[in-house]
């Protein structure tokens, strides 16, 4: 913890602040547990939070149940409302926009409000950030607590991802993105459909961190089986005219074998006695239609392609203030009054 101590020596005009988004969907329970973890994060007292709540249509009634007068290292606090429900990557993204409006901060610390997040690892964050400037450190799950079977299923979709993609995703939402990286990530489609994805294939320099999940502070998980498979297609989207491709080159190496095969079975029909009756004709209508249909999926994905790069997609830079029906900016001191 060298580097922090270093921080802690830096003059009050240098003081390092740190906005945090966290989107919220009626998990306020949570959310207060997290306002009281992040007040005893063993950080220095030159580093200042300044939480952002992206409120995601929640239909519950905001309440925050912990101590809020008395807050010293989370100096602000201002909750973001959506007009409707974007889900949990969108409002990420809505809350990044947000942030690259303001001044002032030098890096962006996304996490979930839950405790799977652990504000205990911020301290390590800050410490990689300081030896590797310009990169975004990602928290890299070493170990994940859960069923059996969510275990085996995600291991499964990282080995398909890798397959489609050729991009290797061992991280969630947990990161520190520093303040000049921001503009870049909400310029582009990608980081509208999901975060992780979008870090990999933005080309800015990335680097892991060890760390373990964290415990949920209240309630259950409101993922499910279908939500999962939801997040992972919204993750190969990011990919998608590179899955296309792999999945043309992969059609077309389909219609070769099967050319190579119907010209093996004429060759055997009328040049040699192997042929049984019928069988040759049987046989080669099969592989017909299989390298007609391997030719048809070849076009419609390359007619894919071209529709896809000459359509404008969502610009969250543009397109994400649209969704957010107000901003609530609650400084310590008014926020008890605020949620009474």
């Amino acid at each position: 913890m060298t580097i922090l101590l270093e921080l802690a020596a830096r003059p009050d005009k240098t003081r390092m602040r740190i906005a945090i988004v966290t989107p919220v969907f009626n998990d306020w329970a949570s959310l207060s547990e997290l306002i009281g973890a992040l007040e005893v994060v063993d950080i220095p007292e030159k580093v200042q939070f300044s939480l952002f709540i992206v409120d995601d249509a929640s239909t519950e009634q905001a309440t925050i149940n912990c101590s809020l007068n008395a807050l010293r290292q989370v100096r602000e606090i201002e909750i973001i409302g959506l007009a409707c429900n974007l889900g949990h990557q969108r409002a990420i993204a809505v809350g990044l926009v947000e942030i690259c409006g303001r001044k002032g901060f030098d890096a962006v610390l996304v996490m979930d409000s839950d405790g799977e997040d652990r504000p205990a690892d911020i301290p390590r964050l800050l410490a990689e950030a300081a030896r590797r400037p310009g990169h975004i450190i990602c928290a890299v799950r070493k170990r994940r607590p859960g069923l059996l079977l969510f275990r085996v299923w995600y291991e499964c979709y990282k080995a398909i991802f890798r397959l489609l993609t050729g991009a290797w995703i061992d991280f969630g939402n947990f990161c520190l993105i520093p303040a000049s990286k921001v503009e870049a990530l909400i310029s582009t489609s990608w980081v509208w459909n999901n975060l992780a994805a979008a870090l990999t294939r933005s080309r800015i320099p990335l680097a892991g961190l060890p760390s373990d999940r964290g415990t949920r502070y209240a309630g259950k998980s409101k993922m499910n089986f279908v939500s999962l498979v939801i997040h992972g297609l919204s993750a190969m989207a990011v990919y998608s005219d590179i899955v296309v491709v792999r999945l043309m080159l992969g059609t077309l190496t389909l219609s070769a074998v099967t050319l190579l095969g119907i010209l093996g079975v004429v060759a055997v029909k009328f040049f040699t006695s192997l042929a049984i009756p019928g069988w040759a004709s049987s046989v080669a209508g099969v592989l017909t239609i299989i390298l007609l249909q391997g030719v048809m999926l070849f076009a419609i994905s390359a007619f894919s392609i071209l529709n896809t790069r000459s359509m404008k997609g969502v610009m969250p830079r543009l397109d994400a203030p649209s969704f957010v029906l107000f901003r609530r900016r609650i400084l310590p001191s008014e926020i008890a009054q605020a949620f009474e």
